[in-house]
Protein backbone atom coordinates (compact mmCIF):
# COMPACT_ATOMS: atom_id res chain seq x y z
CA UNK A 1 0.00 0.00 0.00
CA UNK A 2 1.20 3.49 -0.83
CA UNK A 3 1.18 5.83 2.16
CA UNK A 4 2.73 9.28 2.16
CA UNK A 5 2.27 11.33 5.31
CA UNK A 6 3.30 14.59 6.86
CA UNK A 7 1.82 16.38 9.83
CA UNK A 8 -1.33 17.47 8.01
CA UNK A 9 -1.92 15.30 4.95
CA UNK A 10 -1.82 11.54 4.35
CA UNK A 11 -2.15 9.80 0.98
CA UNK A 12 -3.46 6.26 0.63
CA UNK A 13 -5.10 4.00 -1.90
CA UNK A 14 -8.86 4.62 -2.03
CA UNK A 15 -11.31 2.25 -0.36
CA UNK A 16 -14.96 1.48 -1.15
CA UNK A 17 -16.23 3.87 1.52
CA UNK A 18 -14.46 6.75 -0.25
CA UNK A 19 -16.66 6.65 -3.36
CA UNK A 20 -19.02 9.48 -2.40
CA UNK A 21 -16.25 11.91 -1.47
CA UNK A 22 -14.21 11.03 -4.56
CA UNK A 23 -17.20 11.62 -6.83
CA UNK A 24 -17.85 14.98 -5.14
CA UNK A 25 -14.29 16.02 -6.01
CA UNK A 26 -14.64 14.76 -9.58
CA UNK A 27 -17.55 17.14 -10.09
CA UNK A 28 -14.97 19.94 -9.88
CA UNK A 29 -13.43 18.49 -13.05
CA UNK A 30 -16.64 18.12 -15.06
CA UNK A 31 -16.44 21.31 -17.13
CA UNK A 32 -17.46 20.40 -20.68
CA UNK A 33 -18.22 16.83 -19.59
CA UNK A 34 -20.99 17.82 -17.16
CA UNK A 35 -24.18 15.91 -17.77
CA UNK A 36 -22.53 13.30 -19.98
CA UNK A 37 -24.49 10.06 -20.14
CA UNK A 38 -23.03 7.34 -17.93
CA UNK A 39 -21.83 4.15 -19.61
CA UNK A 40 -22.04 2.17 -16.35
CA UNK A 41 -23.15 2.87 -12.80
CA UNK A 42 -20.72 4.58 -10.47
CA UNK A 43 -20.49 1.37 -8.45
CA UNK A 44 -19.66 -0.67 -11.57
CA UNK A 45 -16.99 1.84 -12.58
CA UNK A 46 -15.56 1.79 -9.03
CA UNK A 47 -15.44 -2.01 -9.03
CA UNK A 48 -13.71 -2.13 -12.42
CA UNK A 49 -11.13 0.41 -11.30
CA UNK A 50 -10.40 -1.22 -7.96
CA UNK A 51 -10.23 -4.68 -9.56
CA UNK A 52 -7.62 -3.47 -12.07
CA UNK A 53 -4.13 -4.06 -10.60
CA UNK A 54 -2.65 -1.46 -12.93
CA UNK A 55 -4.78 1.40 -11.62
CA UNK A 56 -4.08 3.22 -8.38
CA UNK A 57 -6.82 5.57 -7.19
CA UNK A 58 -5.17 7.66 -4.49
CA UNK A 59 -6.86 9.91 -1.97
CA UNK A 60 -5.32 12.58 0.21
CA UNK A 61 -6.85 12.99 3.64
CA UNK A 62 -6.69 16.14 5.70
CA UNK A 63 -8.37 16.29 9.12
CA UNK A 64 -10.19 13.03 8.45
CA UNK A 65 -11.78 14.02 5.15
CA UNK A 66 -10.76 13.38 1.57
CA UNK A 67 -9.25 16.60 0.30
CA UNK A 68 -7.84 15.42 -3.01
CA UNK A 69 -7.45 12.55 -5.42
CA UNK A 70 -5.29 11.34 -8.30
CA UNK A 71 -5.33 8.18 -10.38
CA UNK A 72 -2.21 6.48 -11.73
CA UNK A 73 -2.65 4.10 -14.65
CA UNK A 74 0.32 1.86 -15.45
CA UNK A 75 0.53 0.70 -19.05
CA UNK A 76 2.44 -2.40 -20.16
CA UNK A 77 4.77 -1.68 -23.04
CA UNK A 78 6.73 -3.64 -25.62
CA UNK A 79 8.92 -0.65 -26.57
CA UNK A 80 11.51 1.07 -24.40
CA UNK A 81 13.03 -2.20 -23.28
CA UNK A 82 9.66 -3.51 -22.15
CA UNK A 83 9.44 -0.90 -19.40
CA UNK A 84 5.92 0.24 -18.58
CA UNK A 85 4.83 3.87 -18.58
CA UNK A 86 2.28 5.60 -16.38
CA UNK A 87 -0.35 8.27 -16.81
CA UNK A 88 -1.89 10.48 -14.16
CA UNK A 89 -5.58 11.27 -14.42
CA UNK A 90 -8.28 12.99 -12.35
CA UNK A 91 -5.95 15.10 -10.21
CA UNK A 92 -8.20 17.31 -8.12
CA UNK A 93 -7.98 19.04 -4.75
CA UNK A 94 -10.98 20.53 -2.97
CA UNK A 95 -11.00 24.28 -3.55
CA UNK A 96 -10.83 25.10 0.16
CA UNK A 97 -7.77 22.83 0.57
CA UNK A 98 -5.63 24.23 -2.23
CA UNK A 99 -2.28 25.75 -1.34
CA UNK A 100 -1.84 23.56 1.74
CA UNK A 101 0.29 20.73 0.33
CA UNK A 102 -2.49 18.29 -0.58
CA UNK A 103 -1.73 18.29 -4.31
CA UNK A 104 1.99 18.10 -3.68
CA UNK A 105 1.55 15.04 -1.44
CA UNK A 106 -0.59 13.37 -4.11
CA UNK A 107 1.98 14.02 -6.83
CA UNK A 108 4.81 12.71 -4.62
CA UNK A 109 2.85 9.48 -4.20
CA UNK A 110 2.19 9.34 -7.96
CA UNK A 111 5.93 9.62 -8.63
CA UNK A 112 6.72 6.99 -6.01
CA UNK A 113 4.37 4.48 -7.68
CA UNK A 114 5.84 5.18 -11.11
CA UNK A 115 9.42 4.72 -9.91
CA UNK A 116 8.62 1.62 -7.85
CA UNK A 117 7.06 -0.05 -10.90
CA UNK A 118 9.97 0.86 -13.18
CA UNK A 119 8.06 3.15 -15.51
CA UNK A 120 10.24 4.85 -18.10
CA UNK A 121 7.95 7.89 -18.18
CA UNK A 122 5.08 9.48 -16.29
CA UNK A 123 2.65 11.66 -18.21
CA UNK A 124 -0.39 13.76 -17.50
CA UNK A 125 -2.68 15.95 -19.50
CA UNK A 126 -4.50 18.99 -18.23
CA UNK A 127 -7.29 20.97 -19.82
CA UNK A 128 -5.88 24.06 -21.54
CA UNK A 129 -8.18 26.27 -19.45
CA UNK A 130 -6.67 25.08 -16.14
CA UNK A 131 -3.76 27.51 -16.09
CA UNK A 132 -3.43 27.42 -12.28
CA UNK A 133 -3.00 23.64 -12.45
CA UNK A 134 -0.35 24.06 -15.15
CA UNK A 135 1.61 26.43 -12.93
CA UNK A 136 1.30 23.95 -10.03
CA UNK A 137 2.79 21.15 -12.18
CA UNK A 138 5.62 23.43 -13.34
CA UNK A 139 6.46 24.31 -9.73
CA UNK A 140 6.77 20.57 -9.03
CA UNK A 141 9.29 20.22 -11.86
CA UNK A 142 7.02 18.93 -14.62
CA UNK A 143 7.84 20.16 -18.13
CA UNK A 144 5.59 20.49 -21.13
CA UNK A 145 7.32 18.21 -23.62
CA UNK A 146 4.55 17.25 -26.05
CA UNK A 147 1.41 18.61 -27.65
CA UNK A 148 -1.69 16.69 -26.68
CA UNK A 149 -4.76 15.97 -28.75
CA UNK A 150 -8.09 14.48 -27.75
CA UNK A 151 -11.25 13.13 -29.23
CA UNK A 152 -13.99 13.33 -26.64
CA UNK A 153 -16.95 11.06 -27.08
CA UNK A 154 -20.06 12.10 -25.19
Amino acid sequence: MVRVMDDLVSVRRAERGDLGQVLALYRLLDGPYAGAERAVTEQEAWQALTDDPRQYLLVAEEDGRIAGTATVIVVANIGHGGKPWAAVENVVVAEECRGRGVGTRLMVAVGDISRRLGCYKLVLSSNMARTEAHEFYRQLGWRQTHAGFSVVEK
